[in-house]
């Protein structure tokens, strides 16, 4: 008889650290982010693609804020819900990968500590307290080491393989309609059965066409709409591509391989997935030189190793974002609570997740925001999510006395919050487009059309946005609008009152 407790005690940890964060956010004041407050516009307007990310995000905030409402922390319920999800999928995943090696109750301990590895990761832990497409790509990808370790035990002649490649399939095509980074699952599931002999056969098994043509068929809605939109979303995403890849080229032969780049995303990988942690996934991959890793871990390491060279390249070349190497996150954590617990180091595991419930707990403070607390670090960083709320008192009575005037904004992120913190109110703020060419979702979606006699408000936190004033016959600058947002700190929106467009060019 199967001994369920393990999946139980799963469970109840997913459970207990999702009271907790929910808790957090609810009681937290802290206000939306710029690109969170994107996400949240893009919900209110729901597509099958938007300019920079494809749309799964807008349609997981659209599911939390039908049930709670649109407030900052139904907004951000979706992270602390899926990363919870995720958890009990690693679980899953570990039973299934260690039990040859280590019996089925060995399995399940190694689960239950790639579980609570999972839910204490620092990574974790700030992504469950905002909005972003990072979470529920992680759970889509989690998903899918789980079935394709299923279809790969199940072997090339099994029927029911063929339902978890089904399975497989819905999961890649969720992922890329997450964030297209779900395209690494491919590439390392390609390497893997590339240099293992035992699996190779599903390069060439039903079980991976069915896994193509499901996921194609999940993700077709998002390429029929960037076909229809000038392929926005893919050139977007080649432009940060191009970018970075041009800031290196752009440096110099002497300058070319960026040291200092390097380290500072190799050093983030230390404070995103733990220190301790982050070392025995190191001490593995160099380990695995001498000591042939097992199946289980042969795994893990494809499914975590390529990722992370890739992003280490192009840190090295130019820059990488700490959250760009996330995808190895599941197989790394995976695999180093398999090599803890069978080496008998669970003592490890034990000081990594203290220390991770520490980092948790000074994060907590800062996102619960208490007056009388202030946490010991010389930055607070979270001060560019504060006070976005006292902007409504400065705009709504100047619209209400000329409700002819149009709010206009000139900045993504402005555009942003003003859509935002304007939700209960009748306006609506349009983007200015410089160059007439969509560079931004609001530029292709929301753009300002100016008329002759057309009359705007302004509000930027430019204080001198000339290109587009020098377009208009009369410009009255406002009084700037001081907003203190904590630690001596203040932000300064600027807003200007323009009238009758001559279309000067800037």
């Amino acid at each position: 008889m199967t001994d369920n407790r393990p999946l139980v005690l799963v469970l109840l940890l997913a459970a207990g650290f999702l009271v907790v964060r929910v808790g957090v956010l609810v009681t937290s004041s802290i206000g939306l982010a710029g690109d969170e407050a994107q996400y949240w516009s893009w919900a209110q307007d729901l597509a099958w693609g938007y300019y920079t990310k494809p749309p799964m995000i807008a349609g997981v905030i659209a599911a939390t804020t039908s049930v709670c409402g649109d407030d900052p922390w139904c907004v951000r319920l979706g992270s602390p819900l899926l990363h919870s999800v995720t958890a009990v999928l690693i679980y899953a995943g570990a039973v299934r990968i260690w039990r040859t090696s280590s019996g089925y109750a060995g399995a399940e301990i190694i689960g239950i500590w790639a579980a609570l590895l999972w839910l204490s990761l620092p990574a974790v832990s700030f992504s469950s307290y905002i909005v972003s497409t990072d979470v529920p790509l992680l759970t889509s990808w989690s998903l899918a080491l789980v079935a394709h370790v299923r279809v790969l035990q199940e072997g090339p002649d099994s029927s029911k393989g063929i339902w978890w490649a089904v399975l497989l399939g819905l999961a890649l095509g969720l992922g890329l309609l997450a964030k297209y980074a779900m395209g690494y699952f491919l590439l390392c599931a390609v390497l893997h059965a590339l240099f293992t002999g035992a699996v190779r056969w599903w390069l060439t098994s039903r079980a991976l066409l069915i896994s193509l043509i499901v996921g194609l068929a999940i993700l077709s809605p998002n390429l029929v709409w960037n076909i229809e939109s000038g392929w926005v979303t893919f050139v977007h995403v080649l432009e940060n591509t191009n970018t970075v890849a041009g800031e290196g080229a752009a440096a110099g032969l002497v300058d070319y391989f960026r040291f200092d780049k390097l380290g500072e995303f190799l050093g983030s990988q230390f404070g995103v997935f733990g220190p301790v942690v982050f070392a025995v996934y190191l001490w593995r991959v160099v380990r695995a030189v001498r000591v042939t890793p097992s199946d289980g871990e042969r795994f893990l390491l494809f499914f975590s190793l390529p990722i992370l060279a890739i992003v280490t390249v192009q840190a090295f070349l130019s820059r990488a974002n700490a959250n760009w190497a996330a995808t190895a996150y599941p197989a790394a954590t995976l695999l180093v609570a398999g090599v803890a617990v069978e080496m008998g180091r669970r003592a490890l595991l034990g000081i990594s997740v203290a220390i991770h419930l520490v980092a948790a707990l000074v994060l907590s403070v800062f996102f619960l925001d208490l007056p009388d607390i202030t946490p010991p670090l010389k930055s607070d960083p979270l001060r560019k999510l504060r006070a976005w709320d006292a902007v409504v008192d400065s705009v709504v009575p100047i619209l209400d006395a000329e409700p002819d005037r149009i709010l206009l904004a000139e900045d993504r992120t402005v555009m942003a919050q003003l859509h935002y913190v304007l939700r209960d109110t009748p306006y609506r703020p349009l983007m200015w487009n410089y160059d007439e060419d969509a560079d931004n979702h609001y530029e292709l979606a929301e753009a300002y059309t100016p008329a002759p006699n057309g009359r705007a408000l302004v509000v930027t936190e430019w204080d001198n946005p000339f290109p587009l004033l020098d377009q208009f016959w009369t410009v009255e600058a406002l009084p700037p609008l001081r907003i203190p947002i904590g630690a001596g700190r203040e932000r300064v929106i600027y807003r200007f009152k323009i009238d009758q467009w001559i279309g000067r060019e800037p």
